[in-house]
């Protein structure tokens, strides 16, 4: 029964067998965590640093990454722990028949998500709470997303003389973009987003590069003194740093769309590195050359600083363009986990609608959201629950007849848009909910009046839940477990832990670990409670008109 690593984390599937050409390359992971954290949010990084100081500052960039990093990491082994439990189970179950275990090992390990990980921490409500930051955090970065764009090109393009009636407008620009945002949302799987994700690095590598020039250009008049630590502003500053590290919702999806998820770790640990040594080495420049940024973006502090200088202007410009372009290209991957999440609940609820593209597992592997986890021995307070419409296992029948010749009507509509995009392999996804996401961040960005400040108190609380809140829980829950089991069995799941100190408190054997647990919980508490303060003090000096 005794498994490596690399044997319980690896998917079968070459790439000749069904799903293998779908599976994602260290290269092409590496690009997707890239870009999943580098995006607008650098932007404001510039004036985070400049109310906290710049040694402050950095520090404070490299803490974020060790704590969003660490938590990240938690959910991964937290799967990791649920598939060789199953497997162990499915081991013990069928004896030497490897094939079945390594098949079933295979589609697992695809198929647990972070709710489902909430489930079997605290059962079906955790989990059902985690899918709704996820899918709440997810498709608000995506409203977000059509507002920033909206308003950098609209920049551009007054800059540049292009205004003209509709298109010269915020609307204007965002009904422009929503036809290349449908297009690239299409891409069905990470695998053909990673060209995609390479250019947006390039598109975001331009934008740093006209940022540099225009610091080589001011590096001889920076100012002598650097900015110091302002203590009103340290609890916002340390927020905006927090939201340019919001990612972990793409983190299970990136993992179980390796080819060699062992490999996972290696790469997730450089593509966080250099996220934080970039957004670093970017900030303090610009805090250096241009001093005390008062802007929450640093191109609109420039453009306002440098407005009379036709070369500075242009160079910002182009630094718009291009992180607007990357902000483009980055969209999918961001709709991503609010994809892989509804699906499944939105071909359940309303079938004729919103039909799924079949996948390459089996009719019945789906049944059950959770059938993974029927093997796994519960949590003693805890038990897992099906996420099944029927808890009784019975079919929906009494209305099939009536229903058949409505399903009929939408069978063609469904059928040939599915044709069109088989190389779409979630389970419940299809073009129409595609379609049905996209429009609705459109109209949203599109219809409500400063969306960005409503935007950020979802991320407020949503994001700091699903970042900052929600895995240290999953920790103790785990822990917990651990406790549960017999020594030799959880030795040869998790070796690290059970290095501690013996059991010397009346805490357990996990004394420490549980210390640490509870204060990241206070702390992603005071982060939640300062983020939604501060989102609702924006609200309100808005609805007064200040």
């Amino acid at each position: 029964l005794v498994r490596n690593d690399s044997d319980v984390v690896s998917n079968t599937t070459d790439e000749g067998e069904p799903g293998g050409e779908h599976q994602t390359d260290g290269l092409e992971t590496f690009l997707h965590l890239l870009k999943g954290y580098l995006g607008a949010g650098c932007l404001s990084l510039p004036w985070a640093v400049s109310q906290l100081g710049l040694s402050w500052g950095c520090f404070g960039i490299f803490l974020m990454a060790w704590w969003t990093s660490y938590n990240c990491w938690t959910v991964v082994k937290i799967k990791r722990f649920i598939l060789k439990t199953q497997l162990m189970r499915l081991n013990a179950d069928q004896g030497d028949d490897d094939v079945s275990v390594e098949s079933s090992a295979a589609s697992n390990a695809t198929s647990i998500t972070y709710p489902d990980v909430g489930e079997w921490a605290y059962g079906k409500q955790f989990g059902s709470y985690v899918m709704i930051c996820i899918c709440v955090q997810q498709l608000a970065i995506c409203t977000v997303f059509f507002s920033f764009l909206a308003e950098n090109l609209l920049a551009v393009m007054v800059s540049a003389g292009l205004d003209t009636n509709f298109l010269g407008t915020h609307s204007g620009v965002m009904t422009m973009a929503f036809p290349v945002i449908l297009s690239l949302s299409f891409i069905p799987t990470l695998k053909g987003l990673a060209p995609v994700m390479a250019w947006g690095t390039v598109c975001l590598v331009v934008g740093f590069a006209a940022l540099g020039f225009i610091v080589q250009q001011e590096w001889s008049e920076r100012p002598e003194e650097t900015p110091s630590l302002k203590l009103p502003q340290f609890p916002l500053a340390m927020c905006a740093i927090l939201y340019s590290y919001e990612g972990i919702c793409l983190i299970l999806p990136i993992e179980s769309a390796m080819k060699k998820p062992e490999q996972f770790k290696l790469v997730f640990v450089l593509a966080m590195s250099l996220v934080a040594i970039i957004l670093a080495v970017v900030a303090s420049l610009c805090v250096l050359s241009f001093g005390n940024v008062t802007n929450g973006s640093v191109t609109a502090f420039l453009l306002e600083k440098y407005h009379n200088d036709p070369t500075i202007t242009w160079w910002l410009m182009m630094a718009n363009t291009a992180v607007s372009l990357s902000v483009l290209l980055t969209y999918p991957l961001q709709l991503f986990p609010a994809l892989e999440l509804m699906g499944p609940i939105m071909s359940k609820r309303m079938p004729r609608l919103f039909k799924g593209t079949p996948t390459s597992f089996p009719e019945d592997h789906f049944n059950d959201d959770l059938s993974v986890f029927e093997p796994l021995p519960p949590l003693t307070e805890h038990a897992v629950h099906s996420y099944g419409l029927d808890e009784t296992g019975e079919d929906y029948k009494e209305d099939e007849d009536e229903e058949e010749q409505d399903e009929n009507s939408f069978s063609v509509v469904t059928s040939v848009t599915s044709a069109a995009f088989i190389g779409i392999t979630m389970q419940g996804d299809s073009p129409q909910l595609r379609v049905t996401l996209v429009l609705l961040t459109y109209a949203v960005a599109l219809i409500v009046p400063n969306v960005q400040v409503l935007i950020s108190l979802v991320g407020a609380l949503a994001g700091s839940s699903t970042a900052l809140l929600i895995p240290p829980f999953l920790e103790l829950a785990w822990i917990r477990d651990l406790e549960n089991r017999d020594q030799h069995l959880s030795c040869e799941v998790e070796p690290s832990l059970w290095m501690l100190a013996p059991d010397t408190s009346k805490w357990g054997k996990f004394w420490q670990e549980k210390i640490k647990c509870y204060l990241l919980v206070v702390m992603g508490l005071i982060f939640l409670v300062i983020g939604t303060y501060a989102s609702i003090s924006d609200i309100v000096n808005i609805y007064l008109g200040k």
